[in-house]
C-alpha cells in the first residue's frame, strides 16, 4: 500500500513538473498582434510601436501573466486607445483587441477644456474653447476634483446617457456632432408634480433647441421622437400650432420641449409628447 502511494504522489509530482516545463516552453509568450475593431485616426504610431513601447514580457508562460496590468499600461501610455480584451492564441500568442476613443465631450473646467469620450476620459487639454473643433459642448454637470491628466478619467455627477441614446436611435458619432452643438444637464421644476425633474438641453446647429424633461425615464424613447421632429419639422411648415401659424423662420429658433405622460398607471415609458415654445 505504501509503495502505491508513492508511486501516485510520484505521477503527480512528474505531471506538475511537466506542465510548469511546458507552460515555460511550449506556452511561453513569443508573439502579439494588434486587432483593430475601429478606425485608428488619432493613432500615430504603427502596431509595432506600440507594442514595443509597453515592453511586453516575452518568454513567459501565458497562463501566468497579468493582462490587466498589460491593458492599464497600453490605455496609459495611448489615452486614445481602449482595450477591449486580450485573447490567447494558442500555443504562445497574444491578439489584443483595442478600439480608438472617441473625441465626443468638451468640458470646460477650471480655465481649462477637458476633450473626453463617452467614459469621461480625458484625450486632450486646451486652455481655449476654440481649439478643439470636434466635441460636443457640455455643460451643467459636476466635476469632482479640480484638475486632471491627459489619460485620466473625469468624475462627473449629473450625466444621463445621451450619447448611448442617440447611438441607439441610430445616430453615430458623426451624425451627432453635425447635429448638436451643446449639451446642457440640468433640472427643471415641474408646476404640475411640484418638485425638480431632471432635464437634458441640446442646442442645434440650426437654430432649434430641445428640452428633454424627466430625462431620466424613457430616455431613449424621448431622443427617437426629438429626432423624428428634428427630421421632420419642416413639413410642420404652414400649419396651425395654437394660434400661431408655423413659419421655417419660428421653427428654427424654437424651443421643443419633450415630456412623458404623468399618468405611469395608463402610460408608459414610450409614451411621450412634445409642445413648442416659441423663442423671442
Amino acid at each position: 500500500m505504501k509503495k502505491k502511494w508513492i508511486i501516485a504522489i510520484s505521477v503527480i509530482v512528474f505531471a506538475i513538473v511537466l506542465i510548469i516545463i511546458l507552460s515555460f516552453t511550449v506556452f511561453s509568450l513569443k508573439s502579439i498582434e494588434l486587432d483593430w475593431r475601429t478606425s485608428k485616426l488619432n493613432i500615430k504610431q504603427t502596431d509595432e510601436e506600440i507594442i514595443s513601447s509597453c515592453e511586453f514580457d516575452y518568454g513567459g508562460s501565458v497562463f501566468f501573466k497579468n493582462k490587466d496590468e498589460y491593458i492599464e499600461k497600453i490605455e496609459r501610455i495611448y489615452p486614445y486607445i481602449k482595450v477591449i480584451n486580450i485573447e490567447v492564441v494558442f500555443p504562445s500568442k497574444y491578439v489584443i483587441h483595442v478600439a480608438e476613443r472617441q473625441e465626443i465631450f468638451a468640458i470646460e473646467h477650471e480655465n481649462l477644456v477637458y476633450v473626453c469620450d463617452e467614459d469621461f476620459k480625458v484625450l486632450s487639454i486646451s486652455d481655449n474653447l476654440s481649439e478643439q473643433t470636434n466635441a460636443m459642448l457640455v455643460t451643467g454637470l459636476k466635476i469632482l476634483g479640480t484638475s486632471y491628466a491627459v489619460g485620466e478619467f473625469m468624475e462627473v455627477e449629473g450625466y444621463l446617457p445621451i450619447y448611448s441614446a442617440l447611438y441607439e436611435n441610430n445616430r453615430n458619432l458623426g451624425e451627432q456632432l453635425a447635429m448638436i452643438e451643446s449639451i446642457e444637464f440640468t433640472t427643471e421644476f415641474d408646476e404640475n408634480i411640484k418638485e425638480e425633474q431632471e432635464a437634458i438641453i441640446l442646442k442645434f446647429l440650426n437654430g432649434q433647441t430641445y428640452k428633454i424633461i424627466n430625462a431620466g425615464y424613457g430616455l431613449s424613447y424621448k431622443v427617437e421622437l426629438m429626432l423624428d421632429v428634428f427630421s421632420q419639422f419642416i413639413n410642420f411648415i404652414g400649419k396651425d400650432y395654437n394660434d400661431t401659424i408655423l413659419t421655417e423662420e419660428n421653427l428654427k429658433n424654437a424651443t421643443f420641449e419633450i415630456r412623458n405622460y404623468y399618468d405611469y398607471r395608463v402610460y408608459g415609458e414610450e409614451d411621450c409628447f412634445f409642445t413648442i415654445i416659441f423663442n423671442s
